[in-house]
Formats: C-alpha cells, structure tokens, sequence
C-alpha cells in the first residue's frame, strides 16, 4: 500500500517506547533496533499514538513549526514512509481506524 496524504497511520503494536527530556526512544524486537525521535519526529510520534490520516498530522504540526508547507509534507512524508518501512506504524483501512 503507498503513502498518502490521505492514509491513515497508527503506532504499530507491541512497540516499548520511553519519553527521555521531550524525545521518544522506541525499541522494536522485530527490527532488532532502537530508534532515538528528535523533537519534530516525538510530536509526530506521539500523534500517531491514535489512528491519523497523514493530512491532520501536518495540520497539527503547521502551526507550530515555521517552515514552507511543501518542504514539510516532503520532510514528513520521508519520515512517515520509514517509520512504515522500519514496522514501527502501519497503514489502516479507514474501518480499521474506528
């Protein structure tokens, strides 16, 4: 399934994560790896704690980062395929998300 502006993400399950000085730090056993968010990557992260079409995620962090509407919906969308990639959120069906 590719990503879209209109899919609809959640946090994959089974994930351990920790909340270190404002940063998420997530352990995946499946990816045999940990991964270390920095601040734009946290907010995202913890957005994602809920089913969210990728749309509201850049409506949610627009106002609070200063920077051209295209070059986050590229930024994010970088992010958000590899967070895919790595299993640690997976697409859902729209009945999924409810």
């Amino acid at each position: 399934m590719s990503l879209t502006v209109n899919s609809i993400l959640v946090q994959e399950a089974g994930l351990s994560a920790t909340e270190v000085d404002g940063r998420f730090v997530v352990l995946s056993l499946q990816a045999a790896s940990y991964f270390d968010f920095n601040k734009v990557a946290s907010e995202i992260w913890s957005l994602l704690s809920r089913p969210r079409r990728v749309d509201e995620i850049l409506q949610e962090l627009s106002p609070h980062h200063d920077v051209d509407i295209e070059v986050m919906t590229r930024d994010v969308m970088t992010f958000l395929q590899s967070l895919v990639a790595q299993n640690l959120v997976r697409i859902v069906t729209v009945e999924d998300a409810q």
